[in-house]
This record gives structure tokens, C-alpha cells and sequence, in this order.
């Protein structure tokens, strides 16, 4: 069983992982909420889907305490071997509703946002709750060593076995390099649901600074408020945007890579709470840089000087500076930052990686050898 807050999120960033599970004879239930994606989701090979009723962001108590019975309600009539959960909730729920059952399961931490980060006694209430749902797993899945240390800070069991992967992976097939970079024709790229602790605001302050000195750079953003959270831009504040011009706002797009391929660099301002941003695998991947603010996830994923650069998150005077460098870059160092880029996504990017992992931690839970290669 696979376990999300959305059908959005296993389609998106798990579907290969159904794939190299039923590659070995497995049966997958996906249980998530229902989405525009739950149809491709459910018509993957030797897998079906479980409508899960939870909230992305709310934290009503009598809605989240539905949801809880909902997951042990699924869970008992589907009675799986193995469970893999994703995300805060399904962390959260799942992991109690295992423990409760004796089920066999494994959390995977992409990300603990910025509620848990913050001071007080609900945010440190979270935080071990968190930690004690994710302690009676088999293993625990991390995406970046912060992650993990905040988790032991607020009680994780020092005797649960570790795996650090890096991020979702990414398809290394599927996103390839396109064209060559042009620096004649430079233009930043943001990838991402628009809300504040993404950095989109960071993205259109630092636009507006470097457009007055640089008229011809384009600025896009890819992406809009689904899935966002309470931090979502409002519908006036994305319209006076629209009408300054500076940023070009595209929508959501299935398919970014043609974005991709048109821009000189892509642009990650997180604020943190990320685990590893899937978009930068994927920009790593079609060989172009990145730059990022020098949080946990982006930090782990952007080496300076070789794939991007980092700068301090919520500072648009930084984000600014680092878009200057990369517009004074003579044209033969930027590709060769390109093809540093390729390199590592091919070295320590693939999805197969994670998905590897998933599967020799749910073949060992029933005692079975691993037969994924």
C-alpha cells in the first residue's frame, strides 16, 4: 500500500516506484485522496486505488479525526503487507494505524514544512508525535540529513534503521538536455505552487531589481495555487503582478520540460521545509543550473560552483545577486555548468535509487528476496 495526501503526489513523484513494485509481482493500493490524477493513477499495471478522505493543510479536529478512522477503517479491509507512507499526514495517521495493527511500513519524510519548525507547544506536540509515528516502521526514509536530526531531537527511536535517498529520484530518460544553453537569451525559470514559503515573492522582488538593469531577461514562473497551502498568493496580488509585467506567470503545466529547455537557469528560493525539491533533480537532469536558497533539501542537492549556487532563503537582494552572476557568465563556463549538472543527476539522481530501496525494505519485511535489479 501507498499512502499520500494526494493522487497528485503518487502520480507524480511515486508512479515509478509503482512500476518497479509490480515489476516484481507485487499488488499496489494506492490511497489518497481523489484528484484530476487519480484515473492515470489507478490504470498503472497491477495496481488499485483507495479513496482516502484527509485535508492537504486544514487541521480542523473533527475532520482530521475522520481521516484517522478512515485510514484504520482502509487499512483493515485491505489488511496490505507492506506500507509505505508519504508526507505529513499520511507520516502521521499511517504510521499510528500500522503501529496499532502490526503492520509492516516504512515513512517516507519528503519534507517537514515549516509548522513543525516553529516555537510552542503545538509545534513541539507535532514534532514528537510525528517522531513516535514514525519510530515503529521497519526503516526510515529520509531526504536530507536535517530532517533527520530534527526527528531525533524530538524523540525518534534510536534504534530505527536509516536510508537517505535523494529526493524522489528522477527519470533520467524522460528529462534529458534540450538544445544549448543560449546566454544570449537568458531567462530565470520558477517552478513550483505559488505560495510564500516557496519563495515567489522572493522570485518577483528579485525580478523586478534585475529587470532594471537587464530589460531583456525573462522571468517565468511555471506553476499556480493547487495543492498550496494557507501561504497560497491571493487571486489580486497574482493579478497586479500580471499587470506589472515584469514575471511571466504560465499556469500549471503536466509537462516542464519545455520550460526547461528554454531557460539559462531555474530558480529555487524555498524558504525550507523541503525535503529535496523534485525540480531541481529534473532541471539537473536537462542540464541547466540552479540556483537555490541554502536550506535543507536544496542544500543537499546543489553542489556551489559545480551544479548552482545557493543564497540565504527570504532575501531578494541575494536571489538578485546570484542572477547577476549567472548573466555575466561567459557562455562556455555556463554550459560547462550544464553538463556538471547532467553529470550528478546521473550519479546520484536516478529514481531507480529510491525505488530500490522501497522495495528490498517491503521484500524483507515478509521475508522474500529482493528481485528488483
Amino acid at each position: 500500500m501507498l499512502c499520500a495526501g494526494s493522487s497528485w503526489y503518487l502520480w507524480n513523484f511515486r508512479r515509478n516506484l509503482v512500476r518497479h513494485f509490480a515489476a516484481s509481482g507485487w499488488q499496489i493500493c494506492a490511497v489518497a485522496p481523489e484528484d484530476e490524477w487519480t484515473e492515470r493513477l489507478s490504470a498503472l499495471e497491477r495496481t488499485s486505488y483507495v479513496r482516502w478522505p484527509v485535508s492537504l493543510d486544514g487541521a480542523m479536529p473533527l475532520e482530521e479525526a475522520a481521516s484517522l478512522r478512515s485510514l484504520a477503517g482502509i487499512l483493515r479491509r485491505e489488511e496490505p503487507d507492506f506500507v509505505l507512507n508519504h508526507g505529513i499526514k499520511a507520516n502521521v495517521y499511517g504510521g499510528l494505524c500500522c503501529r496499532g495493527r502490526s503492520i509492516p511500513y516504512a515513512n517516507v519524510v519528503s519534507g517537514l514544512g515549516m509548522r513543525m519548525s516553529r516555537q510552542g507547544i503545538v509545534a513541539s506536540g507535532l514534532a514528537r508525535l510525528y517522531s513516535f509515528a514514525c519510530s515503529g516502521g521497519v526503516a526510515l526514509i529520509v531526504q536530507n540529513t536535517a530532517d533527520l536530526e530534527f526527528l531525533r531531537r524530538n524523540g525518534l527511536s534510536p534504534r530505527l534503521p536509516i536510508h537517505q535517498v535523494m529526493g524522489s529520484g528522477v527519470d533520467l530518460a524522460y528529462f534529458r538536455p534540450e538544445g544549448r544553453l543560449d546566454p544570449r537569451g537568458q531567462s530565470f525559470l520558477f517552478v513550483g505552487r505559488l505560495q510564500r514559503d516557496k519563495g515567489i515573492h522572493d522570485f518577483v522582488a528579485a525580478a523586478a531589481l534585475v529587470r532594471k538593469e537587464s530589460p531583456s531577461v525573462r522571468f517565468v514562473v511555471v506553476g499556480d495555487t493547487r495543492h498550496a497551502n494557507s501561504g497560497a498568493v491571493s487571486d489580486v496580488e497574482l493579478d497586479c503582478w500580471r499587470r506589472e509585467g515584469i514575471v511571466e506567470f504560465v499556469g500549471q503545466c503536466e509537462d516542464v520540460r519545455p520550460w526547461l529547455a528554454r531557460a539559462t537557469t531555474l530558480v529555487v528560493p524555498s524558504h525550507g521545509g523541503e525535503g529535496m525539491p523534485k525540480v531541481i533533480l529534473e532541471a539537473s537532469a536537462s542540464g541547466r543550473p540552479v540556483i537555490a536558497t541554502d536550506v535543507p533539501g536544496c542544500r543537499d542537492a546543489v553542489v556551489p560552483g559545480l551544479n548552482g549556487w545557493l543564497c540565504p532563503p527570504g532575501d531578494p537582494e541575494a536571489l538578485a545577486k546570484a542572477m547577476r552572476d549567472v548573466l555575466r557568465m561567459a557562455a562556455a563556463q555556463l554550459e560547462e555548468m550544464g553538463v556538471a549538472a547532467r553529470k550528478r543527476a546521473e550519479e546520484a539522481f536516478s529514481d531507480d535509487l529510491p525505488a530500490r530501496v522501497c522495495l528490498e525494505l517491503a521484500e524483507a519485511s515478509i521475508g522474500r528476496s529482493s528481485s528488483a535489479t
